[in-house]
Formats: structure tokens, C-alpha cells, sequence
């Protein structure tokens, strides 16, 4: 929705963009109404003082989708709890995404800003007593934070929210080609491994498909790729504020933009076509919640058998990873 941030994050430079329009709202029409999962992000959604008009023109044209609101957390806790309560009565399922990468000061260092971490806590306890009960931490991991990895997973289980999380990664359409220092890769696999089985001695479903998730986390930190294949531009799509339309929000490959036409049209295109082909050959193997969601719900029975042989060994206190 918008490229402004108040944060100044160490694995990105949204931050750093000069004179960045928002996203006009009226692109929103255009929205196919097929959408299931809509996430809202920035830079800081809760910047645009409009928010609440945005969910409105995103409900209406796809009504159908859960819509997910990511935020840092750094707008004054009142003033953005205020504007939730406005969202919810256009949305009431509405989901809020707290960004928290670290503990403790290393938040704080981690997104620039003194205080973050009180701040995000404080919001997470604030909107759960509002009655959101679709709430989640979101971590992003890089060589700064990963051995908090598990201590924030613990955390979320304290608070009873979900738990989401990425490996850092660049885009110079997204992150603006934030590059960061990856993490060891022994220290990635003991933190994934901690959370991933204790996903997996539960009995939640959803869970041990988010032990699934970080196996394929792990994968992709170590060189191996991706567990299952991609299908950006066929599945899902990743939209700037200046109404570009890309693969994902990694692929730096524009498809078209709404200003110049409609979503049948650019979805249709021979770019569209030729993105589908390169997504088919890309190399990055990346692997996030917006990337994996669909290709997870594709191929049920490779994630139900890893999940049986993973539950086993976790209850065996083996490595799962």
C-alpha cells in the first residue's frame, strides 16, 4: 500500500525510498474477485490515514478473501487500535501481523528505533484483549537475530498468538535491495529444529504444517531449494503501491500495471505468459508464507508424509531438520 516506513530496518530500504506515492485506491476495483489471501503491507500500512477506506475497496472487490494487515507496530498504540476498531466493523475477521525480530534491545537494533519491542508487545496484548483473535509475530532471520529465533517462537506461545517467520532475503522491487549477512546455516537449522518439533508433538494440524514450512525454510538456507515447486503468476501475484503487477515479491519482472490496464488483461498477457516460463526456470528458490501457501495446499499427501515421519522423530527427541 505504500513504500513510507517509520522504521529504519537493517535487511531493508523501503525505508529509504524518497518521494514514493501510495498506492492509489481506486486501482483496488480492479482486484480480481477469485482472491483468497490478501495481505496488506508496506512500509507501514497503519501510515495511510485512509487504512480503513483501503480495507473497504479490498473487501468489496474480492469479498471472499481473508485480509491480513502487517505492521511494525511503531504507530502510537491508541491511535492504531483506534483505526483497527474502524477496520473491524468493515472486516471483522481482519488479521493484524506484528513484525518482531529479536528480543529485547535486539529488536530495538534491529529496526532502528529505541523502544520497538515494548511497543510491539504492548500492541499484541492491546489488540488480543480488543477481540482479534487472527493475531501473528512475523520474524525475519538474518545473521543479527537468528539465535533469538526460538526465544520469540516462545514468545508467541506465551502470548497466544501464531507464529510466522522468512529467511531474509533481497528484492529490488520490495525489500529495494536490502542485502544482509545470512545466518550459519548450523545456527538456522538448530533454531528451525527447536520450533519445528514442537510444532510437531502437538495436536494442531496447523502446526505441523508450520513445522513443514520451516523444513522448507531450512532447505532453502542451505542451497537446497524449495520443496515444492513455484507458481507465482499462476497462484498469487505481488502488487507495488505504483500499481505494478509482478510474479511475487521477489521476481523483478513487471507484468503490467493497472493504471494502464485492467487485471484480465495483464493476467492474460504474452508477459504474463512469458513470466510463467521464467517462474518455471527461476533459481532463487525462495520460500515464504505468500510463496508457499498455495504450493503447500497443492500437494497435501508429500506434506502429510513428511509431517508423519517428522512427528515420530520429534516424539523420538530427534532431529527433525
Amino acid at each position: 500500500m505504500t513504500y513510507r516506513c517509520n522504521a529504519r530496518c537493517l535487511m531493508c530500504n523501503i525505508w529509504q525510498t524518497g518521494g514514493a506515492e501510495d498506492l492509489d485506491i481506486g486501482l483496488l476495483d480492479k482486484l480480481p474477485d477469485s482472491l483468497r489471501y490478501i495481505n496488506i503491507s508496506g512500509g507501514e500500512p497503519f501510515l495511510r490515514k485512509d487504512l480503513p477506506e483501503v480495507v473497504t475497496a479490498v473487501v468489496k472487490a474480492a469479498p471472499r478473501a481473508q485480509v491480513i494487515i502487517s505492521t511494525n507496530a511503531l504507530i502510537p498504540g491508541k491511535r492504531l487500535r483506534e483505526t483497527l476498531a474502524g477496520i473491524r466493523k468493515i472486516r471483522p475477521d481482519v488479521g493484524v501481523a506484528v513484525s518482531i525480530d529479536g528480543l529485547g534491545q535486539t529488536h530495538d537494533r534491529i529496526r532502528g528505533i529505541e523502544g520497538a519491542f515494548d511497543r510491539a508487545v504492548d500492541l499484541l496484548k492491546g489488540i488480543k484483549q480488543d477481540g482479534i483473535e487472527n493475531i501473528r509475530i512475523a520474524f525475519t532471520i538474518f545473521d543479527e537475530n537468528v539465535r533469538d529465533y526460538a526465544g520469540v517462537y516462545e514468545l508467541s506461545r506465551r502470548l497466544g498468538v501464531q507464529f510466522t517467520s522468512a529467511v531474509a532475503q533481497g528484492s529490488e522491487h520490495y525489500f529495494q535491495g536490502a542485502g544482509v549477512r545470512p545466518a550459519a546455516i548450523a545456527d538456522i537449522r538448530e533454531q528451525l529444529d527447536e520450533v519445528a518439533a514442537s510444532e510437531l508433538v502437538t495436536f494442531e494440524p496447523k502446526r505441523w504444517v508450520r513445522a513443514y514450512f520451516n523444513r522448507g525454510l531450512y532447505r532453502y538456507a542451505a542451497g537446497g531449494g524449495r520443496p515444492l515447486s513455484c507458481q507465482a503468476a499462476d497462484d498469487f501475484f505481488f502488487m507495488s503501491p505504483a500499481g505494478t503487477i509482478y510474479p511475487c515479491n521477489v521476481m523483478d519482472f513487471p507484468l503490467g500495471n493497472l493504471h494502464d490496464a485492467t487485471f484480465e488483461e495483464i493476467w492474460n498477457s504474452d508477459t504474463a505468459v512469458e513470466a510463467r516460463a521464467r517462474v518455471q526456470g527461476c533459481q532463487m528458490g525462495c520460500w515464504m508464507v505468500c510463496t508457499a501457501r498455495t504450493a503447500i495446499k497443492r500437494n497435501p499427501l508429500k506434506v502429510a508424509g513428511w509431517v508423519a515421519s517428522g512427528k515420530a522423530r520429534a516424539h523420538l527427541g530427534k532431529r527433525v531438520l
